[in-house]
Parts: C-alpha cells; structure tokens; sequence
C-alpha cells in the first residue's frame, strides 16, 4: 500500500519535465509518506481496542468436547489392561453482571485513545503539511539565491572584461586586473555555496514529500507572498486552543487518564458474573445431561496494598496529563508569538529591501559609468557590486522569510 513501500517518483510522475507547485506538493506528501501511513494503522488499531473492550458487556460463549480412553486400576484391587471410554461435550455461558464501574472506564479509555489517534493523524498531518511548505520555501530561496549569485559572477565578469581590455590599451592598472580577478573568484566561492545550499533544500524537499532520490523536478514560485491579514497574538490563541491537533490530543490522553483513575478505583469493588452450563457425558451412547448455573461474585481481600497504589499511580498519571496541556499551551503562546514578530519584520524588511535594491542598481550604474570615463577607482566599483548583491539577498530572504511565517502561524493555530 502506498506509505508502506518506498515512493517511486515515477509512481506520482515526477521526472526532470515536472513543474511542481506547492499544491502538488501537499497532495503528494499527504497521500504517500509513511508517517501518515504510520498514524493512519495507529487509528485502525485503536478503533478496534474500541471493539475488544465494549466486548467485555457480552455473553462469552464456549464449547468443549473430547473422548478419552482409560484404566480404572485401584489400590487394593488386581491391576489390569483394561480400559474405559469416556465422551464428553459441553456448552458454557458467562456473563458479566455488574462490576461497580470497571468494565465501563476500560470503555471509555479505548474511546479516548481511539480520539488521540484521530488527533495524532491530524497532528502527523499538519506536521508533514508545514514540513513541506518550509522545504518548498527554502528550495525557493535558495534558487534565488544561487540566481543572484550567478548574476553576480556574470556582472563581476563583465567588469573584468572591462579591466582588461582597459588595461591593454593602458588606461587601468595592474591593481586593477588583479582586484577583478580576486572579486570574480570571490563571486564564484559564493555560487559554489549557493549551488550546494539548493542540492541540501532539494534533498530535505524530497524528503518531507517521501522520496528517495533526486527526479529533478523545477518548482514553481509565487513571485509575491500573500498578504496575511492582521490579527492579535490572543486571537489566534483561541483559535489555537480549538483546532491545534497536539493539543486535542493531549486533551484525549487526560480522558484516558481520567477513565484510568475510575477503573483503579473500580478494582476495589466485586466483581458479579452469571455462569451457565449444559453439558453431555457418558461411557457410552446415548450420553447423559446435565446443566448447571450459578451467581458468582469475587473479591480481593487483601493484596498487598497493590490496588491502593494502583489508584496512586493513575492520579499522579492525571494531573501529569493536566500539566502537559498547560505546558503545551504556554508553548504555543510563545510560538504564536515569535511568528508574529518574525511575520511584522518580514513585512517591513520586503517594503525596505525592494527600495535598497533600486537604490543599490543605480549606485551601481552611476559607479560603471564614473569608472568607464576614468573617475571612479576599482574598489568603489566592488563596493557598489556588493551592496547591490547583498541587498538583492536580504530581499530574497525577506520574501521567503514572510511566506516561512505564514506557514507557522497556520501550523501553530492547528491547519493542515
């Protein structure tokens, strides 16, 4: 099935023709990954723990049969070979009756584990959904980033074409050849790691969409990010608080543990069932019949104050599950938080950077053009190179920066 084998980029058509959009991604991921596959047996499991403890409010029913042969030597009597047979076959019914409670809170611990799963599912969901827009993201940026450190070779290399050729008619110097030659080499290391930071974000993409190897796929980017519209830190908490998987699901784990303190305190109490009986035995045929029923009730008298300690360790096992819904909380607060303060400088940075880039192209126009007639030096050439590379960086970080924000806050506040 699928998630239970490994993914073949030809099984879902992605091949080195493929133009994958963030869309195609999700689906991709969310349909064939083994961590859904993973929850969604967990689910199965759990759902049939549902079935295995409301079995316990039904009659058990069982049947028996056999035949023997045997000797019936005795002590006091000659000893012989002589054998007997014997039939037998008999049809059991138990039924619980009453146990104060116990069976119900087993009930209710398998309702609630089958609830977590449900939220597991949905967490492992809206894990893997943030996974691959953070992955989908940074290979964006990153293929920007390598595309401005391609631009910038080039631009680096034109300058030098430029030195030279000035520099054979006399007109620069050999600083000058030699200061392009070491700013074209310097322009070239960064493409190298550009180049190596866009196979690490393909790799993790891959990854996060189930894949073991590399189909050379392109992705298609949204030039702009979407606007998220403004809210309060307090708004989307409560939003938080109704949709976020994890904490739905610890919220189920505190039920369990809740039915877990009810079925301690249950074990103290009796346990009253019905027995019935019909049975056939005999040497030899037609055999002879008998039935039989009975009330029976059970209790423990003593055990070594084992149930006491048990309802010990179940309370303790409540008020832990308590506590990790309020550690939990406190914990999207903050994440919620920091989302919001990282989405509020993004904003601000992208209006920032696109006026740094415009300024920083005409520096540099300005600057090719004074040093073309002579009146400006190589280095403030360089310098002009630079600002514009790093400003067209910090706009490309701005950018995916904002859309990485968005992508927490919608995981943070429980969207898949």
């Amino acid at each position: 099935m699928p998630g239970e084998r490994l993914l073949k980029a030809d099984d879902v058509g992605l091949s080195s023709h493929t133009v994958l959009t963030l869309d195609k991604a999700l689906s991709l991921a969310l349909a064939y990954h083994p961590s859904i596959f993973q929850s969604e047996q967990a689910l199965t499991a759990a759902t049939a723990h549902v079935y295995q403890a409301r079995a316990a409010y039904w009659p058990q029913v069982n049947a028996a049969a056999g035949a023997s042969r045997a000797t019936s030597n005795a002590q006091g009597t000659p000893e012989n070979n002589h054998a007997n047979n014997s039939y037998s076959g008999s049809l059991g019914l138990n039924l619980l009756v009453y146990d104060f409670g116990k069976t119900p809170a087993q009930v209710r611990q398998a309702y609630a584990r089958q609830i977590a799963a449900e939220e597991s599912l949905h967490s492992a969901r809206s894990d893997l959904a943030y996974a691959v827009r953070t992955t989908f993201y940074t290979l964006g940026k990153t293929l920007e980033l390598e595309q401005v450190s391609r631009d910038a070779v080039r631009q680096y290399q034109d300058h030098l074409d430029q030195v030279q050729a000035f520099r054979d008619v006399g007109r620069r110097t050999r600083y000058d050849l030699t200061k392009s030659e070491v700013d074209l080499g310097n322009a070239r290391l960064n493409l190298i790691k550009a180049q190596s930071d866009v196979s690490d974000a393909r790799a993790a993409l891959n990854r996060s969409l189930g894949l073991a190897e590399e189909p050379g796929y392109q992705i298609q980017q949204s030039e702009t990010a979407h606007p998220f519209p403004e809210t309060t830190v307090e708004t989307l908490m409560e939003q938080a608080r109704r949709n976020h998987p994890g904490l739905k699901l610890l919220h189920a784990q505190e039920r369990v543990a809740y039915a877990a303190v009810d079925e301690a305190i249950a074990s103290l109490y009796p346990e009253i069932g019905l027995q019935a009986k019909y049975g056939l035995g005999g040497a030899h045929f037609p055999l002879t019949w008998n039935w039989s029923s009975a009330l029976q009730s059970t209790i423990q008298l003593f055990t070594g104050r084992q149930q006491t300690l048990a309802i010990e360790v179940a309370i303790t096992q409540l008020r832990s599950a308590r506590s990790q819904v309020a550690d939990r909380e406190q914990q999207i607060f903050q994440d919620l938080k920091n989302a919001l303060n990282q989405l509020t400088s993004a904003r601000q940075r992208l209006s920032l950077t696109d006026l740094l880039v415009r300024q920083a192209q005409e520096s540099l126009d300005l600057v090719n053009e004074r040093y073309r007639i002579g009146a400006a030096a190589a280095v403030e050439v360089t310098d002009a190179q630079v600002a514009l590379t790093s400003a067209r960086g910090e706009q490309v970080k701005a950018k995916f920066d904002y859309q990485s924000a968005i992508a927490q806050i919608r995981h943070t506040v429980g969207e898949e």
